[in-house]
Protein backbone atom coordinates (compact mmCIF):
# COMPACT_ATOMS: atom_id res chain seq x y z
CA UNK A 1 0.00 0.00 0.00
CA UNK A 2 2.70 2.20 0.80
CA UNK A 3 3.87 1.80 -2.76
CA UNK A 4 0.56 3.02 -3.87
CA UNK A 5 0.23 6.13 -1.27
CA UNK A 6 3.81 7.20 -3.06
CA UNK A 7 3.20 6.95 -6.71
CA UNK A 8 -0.26 9.08 -6.06
CA UNK A 9 2.26 11.79 -5.76
CA UNK A 10 4.23 11.47 -8.45
CA UNK A 11 3.29 13.92 -11.30
CA UNK A 12 3.58 11.33 -14.14
CA UNK A 13 0.74 9.43 -13.03
CA UNK A 14 -1.38 12.12 -14.60
CA UNK A 15 -1.02 9.58 -17.61
CA UNK A 16 -4.39 8.08 -16.93
CA UNK A 17 -5.53 9.97 -14.20
CA UNK A 18 -4.80 7.28 -11.75
CA UNK A 19 -2.62 7.78 -8.89
CA UNK A 20 -4.86 5.83 -6.49
CA UNK A 21 -5.22 1.88 -7.27
CA UNK A 22 -6.11 1.35 -4.14
CA UNK A 23 -8.17 4.94 -3.84
CA UNK A 24 -10.21 5.73 -0.89
CA UNK A 25 -14.16 5.22 -0.21
CA UNK A 26 -16.34 7.88 -1.22
CA UNK A 27 -18.81 6.40 0.66
CA UNK A 28 -19.18 3.71 3.50
CA UNK A 29 -20.42 0.04 2.28
CA UNK A 30 -23.25 -1.09 4.35
CA UNK A 31 -23.72 -5.09 3.98
CA UNK A 32 -27.53 -4.48 5.13
CA UNK A 33 -28.18 -2.04 2.38
CA UNK A 34 -26.65 -4.15 0.07
CA UNK A 35 -28.37 -6.95 0.71
CA UNK A 36 -31.74 -5.44 0.93
CA UNK A 37 -31.41 -3.76 -2.71
CA UNK A 38 -29.78 -7.38 -3.86
CA UNK A 39 -33.36 -8.81 -2.43
CA UNK A 40 -34.87 -6.19 -4.75
CA UNK A 41 -32.42 -6.35 -7.60
CA UNK A 42 -32.63 -10.27 -8.28
CA UNK A 43 -30.75 -11.62 -11.38
CA UNK A 44 -31.58 -14.24 -13.84
CA UNK A 45 -29.39 -17.32 -12.69
CA UNK A 46 -26.60 -18.37 -14.82
CA UNK A 47 -23.79 -20.81 -15.78
CA UNK A 48 -21.68 -18.54 -12.94
CA UNK A 49 -23.61 -19.21 -10.01
CA UNK A 50 -20.86 -20.65 -8.21
CA UNK A 51 -19.28 -16.93 -8.26
CA UNK A 52 -19.75 -15.35 -5.11
CA UNK A 53 -21.64 -12.00 -6.31
CA UNK A 54 -21.87 -10.26 -2.82
CA UNK A 55 -18.25 -9.81 -2.21
CA UNK A 56 -17.63 -6.81 0.99
CA UNK A 57 -14.69 -4.53 -0.13
CA UNK A 58 -13.31 -1.41 -0.15
CA UNK A 59 -14.48 -0.34 -3.72
CA UNK A 60 -17.83 -1.13 -2.72
CA UNK A 61 -19.80 1.97 -1.89
CA UNK A 62 -23.06 2.51 0.32
CA UNK A 63 -26.06 1.26 -2.13
CA UNK A 64 -24.08 -0.76 -4.33
CA UNK A 65 -24.26 -4.09 -5.32
CA UNK A 66 -21.33 -6.26 -5.42
CA UNK A 67 -20.79 -9.14 -7.97
CA UNK A 68 -18.10 -10.97 -9.77
CA UNK A 69 -17.97 -12.00 -13.20
CA UNK A 70 -15.28 -14.36 -15.49
CA UNK A 71 -13.46 -11.76 -17.65
CA UNK A 72 -10.06 -12.56 -19.66
CA UNK A 73 -7.69 -14.69 -19.20
CA UNK A 74 -9.12 -16.64 -17.10
CA UNK A 75 -9.97 -14.34 -14.05
CA UNK A 76 -12.95 -13.09 -12.06
CA UNK A 77 -13.64 -9.51 -12.32
CA UNK A 78 -14.97 -7.45 -9.91
CA UNK A 79 -17.28 -4.25 -9.48
CA UNK A 80 -20.68 -2.56 -8.46
CA UNK A 81 -24.64 -1.85 -9.35
CA UNK A 82 -26.19 0.73 -8.61
CA UNK A 83 -30.00 0.86 -8.72
CA UNK A 84 -31.74 4.12 -10.06
CA UNK A 85 -33.65 5.96 -7.30
CA UNK A 86 -37.21 5.29 -9.51
CA UNK A 87 -36.23 0.98 -9.10
CA UNK A 88 -39.13 -0.94 -9.15
CA UNK A 89 -39.70 -5.01 -8.96
CA UNK A 90 -40.64 -6.05 -12.58
CA UNK A 91 -39.62 -3.02 -14.72
CA UNK A 92 -36.64 -2.82 -16.74
CA UNK A 93 -34.08 0.16 -16.90
CA UNK A 94 -31.26 1.64 -19.21
CA UNK A 95 -27.56 0.80 -18.02
CA UNK A 96 -25.08 2.34 -18.43
CA UNK A 97 -21.15 0.48 -17.85
CA UNK A 98 -18.46 2.35 -17.09
CA UNK A 99 -14.93 1.59 -17.75
CA UNK A 100 -12.04 3.21 -15.74
CA UNK A 101 -8.36 4.08 -16.66
CA UNK A 102 -4.42 2.79 -16.14
CA UNK A 103 -3.69 2.02 -12.57
CA UNK A 104 -7.06 3.59 -11.61
CA UNK A 105 -10.27 1.27 -10.42
CA UNK A 106 -13.85 0.84 -10.63
CA UNK A 107 -14.41 4.99 -8.79
CA UNK A 108 -11.54 6.16 -10.55
CA UNK A 109 -10.98 8.76 -8.07
CA UNK A 110 -14.18 9.59 -7.42
CA UNK A 111 -14.79 10.95 -10.89
CA UNK A 112 -16.87 7.83 -11.46
CA UNK A 113 -18.54 7.99 -8.27
CA UNK A 114 -20.22 11.33 -8.95
CA UNK A 115 -21.38 10.33 -12.64
CA UNK A 116 -22.86 7.00 -10.84
CA UNK A 117 -24.73 9.15 -8.43
CA UNK A 118 -25.62 11.80 -10.70
CA UNK A 119 -27.28 8.69 -13.32
CA UNK A 120 -28.63 7.17 -10.26
CA UNK A 121 -31.52 10.14 -9.95
CA UNK A 122 -31.87 10.35 -13.56
CA UNK A 123 -33.66 6.56 -13.62
CA UNK A 124 -30.21 4.56 -14.95
CA UNK A 125 -28.75 1.77 -13.57
CA UNK A 126 -24.91 2.23 -13.99
CA UNK A 127 -22.02 -1.09 -13.49
CA UNK A 128 -18.71 -0.05 -12.31
CA UNK A 129 -15.77 -3.03 -12.22
CA UNK A 130 -12.42 -3.51 -11.98
CA UNK A 131 -10.16 -4.66 -15.11
CA UNK A 132 -8.06 -7.55 -14.75
CA UNK A 133 -4.96 -6.68 -12.24
CA UNK A 134 -6.68 -3.83 -10.91
CA UNK A 135 -8.70 -2.70 -7.89
CA UNK A 136 -10.38 -6.04 -6.44
CA UNK A 137 -10.64 -8.27 -9.47
CA UNK A 138 -8.12 -11.06 -9.90
CA UNK A 139 -5.23 -11.04 -12.00
CA UNK A 140 -1.76 -9.43 -12.89
CA UNK A 141 -0.61 -6.13 -14.59
CA UNK A 142 1.71 -8.08 -17.01
CA UNK A 143 -1.00 -9.75 -18.59
CA UNK A 144 -2.92 -6.62 -19.21
CA UNK A 145 -3.33 -5.01 -22.15
CA UNK A 146 -6.27 -3.06 -24.84
CA UNK A 147 -7.09 -6.25 -25.70
CA UNK A 148 -7.26 -8.28 -22.48
CA UNK A 149 -9.64 -4.88 -21.56
CA UNK A 150 -11.64 -5.44 -24.80
CA UNK A 151 -12.36 -8.43 -23.48
CA UNK A 152 -12.90 -7.68 -20.00
CA UNK A 153 -15.50 -5.32 -21.26
CA UNK A 154 -17.36 -7.25 -23.35
CA UNK A 155 -17.55 -9.98 -20.59
CA UNK A 156 -19.20 -7.68 -18.58
CA UNK A 157 -21.76 -6.58 -21.09
CA UNK A 158 -22.43 -10.53 -21.16
CA UNK A 159 -22.90 -10.08 -17.38
CA UNK A 160 -25.38 -7.15 -17.44
CA UNK A 161 -27.86 -8.62 -20.31
CA UNK A 162 -28.29 -11.42 -17.57
CA UNK A 163 -29.54 -8.97 -15.22
CA UNK A 164 -33.81 -9.33 -15.49
CA UNK A 165 -33.74 -5.40 -14.45
CA UNK A 166 -31.68 -4.25 -17.43
CA UNK A 167 -33.48 -3.08 -20.69
CA UNK A 168 -30.85 -4.52 -22.88
CA UNK A 169 -31.90 -2.58 -25.73
CA UNK A 170 -30.79 0.08 -24.04
CA UNK A 171 -26.80 -0.44 -23.12
CA UNK A 172 -24.81 2.13 -22.82
CA UNK A 173 -20.87 2.75 -22.19
CA UNK A 174 -19.10 5.23 -20.65
CA UNK A 175 -15.10 4.90 -21.03
CA UNK A 176 -12.01 7.27 -19.72
CA UNK A 177 -8.82 7.56 -20.71
CA UNK A 178 -7.89 3.31 -21.83
CA UNK A 179 -10.88 2.93 -20.84
CA UNK A 180 -12.04 5.10 -23.18
CA UNK A 181 -9.92 3.58 -25.83
CA UNK A 182 -11.33 -0.33 -24.73
CA UNK A 183 -14.86 1.15 -24.84
CA UNK A 184 -14.79 2.59 -28.51
CA UNK A 185 -13.56 -1.06 -29.63
CA UNK A 186 -16.15 -2.87 -27.92
CA UNK A 187 -18.53 -0.61 -29.26
CA UNK A 188 -17.12 -1.26 -32.65
CA UNK A 189 -17.27 -4.78 -32.71
CA UNK A 190 -20.35 -4.94 -30.80
CA UNK A 191 -22.37 -1.96 -32.38
CA UNK A 192 -25.58 -3.48 -32.65
CA UNK A 193 -25.80 -4.32 -29.01
CA UNK A 194 -24.88 -0.97 -27.82
CA UNK A 195 -27.32 2.22 -27.59
CA UNK A 196 -24.94 4.72 -27.14
CA UNK A 197 -21.44 5.60 -25.95
CA UNK A 198 -19.26 8.23 -24.46
CA UNK A 199 -15.53 8.77 -24.41
CA UNK A 200 -14.13 10.78 -21.66
CA UNK A 201 -10.41 11.87 -23.12
CA UNK A 202 -10.22 8.38 -24.95
CA UNK A 203 -6.88 7.40 -24.91
CA UNK A 204 -6.31 5.99 -28.28
CA UNK A 205 -2.92 7.62 -27.63
CA UNK A 206 -1.61 4.18 -26.23
CA UNK A 207 -1.08 2.42 -29.92
CA UNK A 208 1.31 5.36 -30.78
CA UNK A 209 2.80 5.13 -27.55
CA UNK A 210 3.58 1.55 -28.10
CA UNK A 211 4.84 1.44 -31.32
CA UNK A 212 7.54 4.01 -30.42
CA UNK A 213 8.13 1.75 -27.62
CA UNK A 214 6.75 4.17 -24.17
CA UNK A 215 4.62 3.01 -21.38
CA UNK A 216 4.10 5.48 -18.57
CA UNK A 217 7.74 6.38 -18.63
CA UNK A 218 9.21 3.16 -19.57
CA UNK A 219 10.88 2.97 -23.08
CA UNK A 220 11.39 -0.80 -24.87
CA UNK A 221 12.98 -2.05 -27.81
CA UNK A 222 9.88 -2.87 -29.87
CA UNK A 223 11.76 -5.77 -31.39
CA UNK A 224 13.13 -7.42 -28.89
CA UNK A 225 10.54 -6.84 -25.92
CA UNK A 226 10.83 -8.03 -22.80
CA UNK A 227 8.59 -10.70 -20.90
CA UNK A 228 8.12 -7.65 -18.04
CA UNK A 229 8.18 -3.74 -17.86
CA UNK A 230 8.52 -1.96 -14.32
CA UNK A 231 7.75 1.40 -14.20
CA UNK A 232 7.93 3.95 -11.39
CA UNK A 233 10.78 2.18 -9.79
CA UNK A 234 8.91 -1.47 -9.79
CA UNK A 235 5.94 -0.15 -7.86
CA UNK A 236 4.47 -1.41 -11.06
CA UNK A 237 5.30 -4.47 -13.77
CA UNK A 238 3.49 -4.75 -17.03
CA UNK A 239 4.52 -7.43 -19.54
CA UNK A 240 5.11 -7.32 -23.52
CA UNK A 241 1.23 -7.96 -23.94
CA UNK A 242 0.83 -4.34 -23.65
CA UNK A 243 2.82 -3.46 -26.80
CA UNK A 244 1.90 -6.93 -28.64
CA UNK A 245 -1.60 -6.22 -28.42
CA UNK A 246 -1.35 -2.81 -29.07
CA UNK A 247 1.16 -2.08 -31.77
CA UNK A 248 -0.11 -1.87 -35.33
CA UNK A 249 -3.80 -1.75 -33.86
CA UNK A 250 -6.29 -0.05 -36.05
CA UNK A 251 -8.45 1.70 -33.01
CA UNK A 252 -10.17 4.11 -35.53
CA UNK A 253 -10.64 1.82 -38.03
CA UNK A 254 -12.75 -0.27 -35.36
CA UNK A 255 -14.08 2.48 -33.73
CA UNK A 256 -15.59 3.83 -36.42
CA UNK A 257 -18.15 0.53 -36.90
CA UNK A 258 -20.26 2.29 -33.98
CA UNK A 259 -22.59 4.23 -36.08
CA UNK A 260 -24.94 4.71 -32.98
CA UNK A 261 -25.10 8.30 -30.74
CA UNK A 262 -21.20 9.13 -29.21
CA UNK A 263 -20.34 12.17 -26.95
CA UNK A 264 -16.52 13.30 -26.74
CA UNK A 265 -15.33 14.72 -23.56
CA UNK A 266 -11.92 16.32 -23.72
CA UNK A 267 -10.02 18.75 -20.80
CA UNK A 268 -8.67 21.38 -22.94
CA UNK A 269 -5.83 21.46 -20.53
CA UNK A 270 -4.86 17.77 -21.18
CA UNK A 271 -1.18 17.56 -21.32
CA UNK A 272 -1.35 13.62 -21.09
CA UNK A 273 -4.00 12.58 -24.27
CA UNK A 274 -3.50 15.50 -26.82
CA UNK A 275 -7.17 16.81 -27.76
CA UNK A 276 -5.99 15.71 -31.44
CA UNK A 277 -6.91 12.29 -30.54
CA UNK A 278 -10.52 13.13 -29.40
CA UNK A 279 -10.84 15.16 -32.33
CA UNK A 280 -9.89 12.30 -34.56
CA UNK A 281 -12.46 10.52 -32.61
CA UNK A 282 -14.73 13.24 -34.18
CA UNK A 283 -14.39 13.13 -37.31
CA UNK A 284 -14.73 8.97 -37.43
CA UNK A 285 -17.36 9.05 -35.66
CA UNK A 286 -19.16 11.28 -37.87
CA UNK A 287 -22.13 13.60 -37.88
CA UNK A 288 -23.32 11.12 -35.02
CA UNK A 289 -20.40 12.33 -32.71
CA UNK A 290 -20.55 15.25 -30.34
CA UNK A 291 -17.35 16.85 -29.31
CA UNK A 292 -17.47 18.67 -25.71
CA UNK A 293 -14.39 20.37 -25.15
CA UNK A 294 -14.13 21.34 -21.11
CA UNK A 295 -12.61 24.94 -20.19
CA UNK A 296 -9.65 24.26 -17.90
CA UNK A 297 -10.25 20.48 -17.84
CA UNK A 298 -7.22 18.10 -17.67
CA UNK A 299 -6.62 14.57 -17.82
CA UNK A 300 -7.83 13.83 -14.12
CA UNK A 301 -11.23 15.77 -14.17
CA UNK A 302 -11.74 17.98 -10.68
CA UNK A 303 -13.73 20.50 -8.96
CA UNK A 304 -15.94 22.16 -12.50
CA UNK A 305 -14.04 20.74 -15.01
CA UNK A 306 -15.91 17.25 -13.54
CA UNK A 307 -18.67 18.85 -12.65
CA UNK A 308 -19.13 20.12 -16.63
CA UNK A 309 -18.17 16.50 -17.84
CA UNK A 310 -20.76 14.67 -15.17
CA UNK A 311 -23.68 17.02 -16.23
CA UNK A 312 -22.51 16.79 -20.34
CA UNK A 313 -22.67 12.95 -19.97
CA UNK A 314 -25.79 12.70 -17.51
CA UNK A 315 -27.88 15.10 -20.23
CA UNK A 316 -25.98 13.28 -23.21
CA UNK A 317 -26.98 10.10 -21.70
CA UNK A 318 -31.01 10.65 -20.52
CA UNK A 319 -31.83 12.10 -23.82
CA UNK A 320 -30.11 8.90 -25.98
CA UNK A 321 -32.29 6.69 -23.50
CA UNK A 322 -35.66 8.88 -22.88
CA UNK A 323 -35.37 8.36 -19.24
CA UNK A 324 -38.32 9.50 -17.33
CA UNK A 325 -37.82 11.28 -14.06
Amino acid sequence: MYKKLLISMTAVLAFAGFANLGSPNQGAFSPAAASAASVQASTNSSAYDDINEKVDGSLVLEGDIAFAYPGSNGVTLRGSIRLPNSYEKGKKYPVAILSHGVLGDRNQQGMFTQLTDALQKKGMVTVRFDFDGYGESDGELKYNSIKSEKEDLSAIIDYVKTLDYVDTNRINLVGYSMGGAATSLVAGERANEIHSVALWSAAAILVDDAERGSLLGATVDVNNLPDEIPIFGGAYTFGKKWFEDAIGLDIYGIAQKYEGDVLIVHGDKDQVVPMSYSKKYDKVYGKGAKLVVVKGGEHVYAGDALDMAVKRTVNFLYKENKVKK
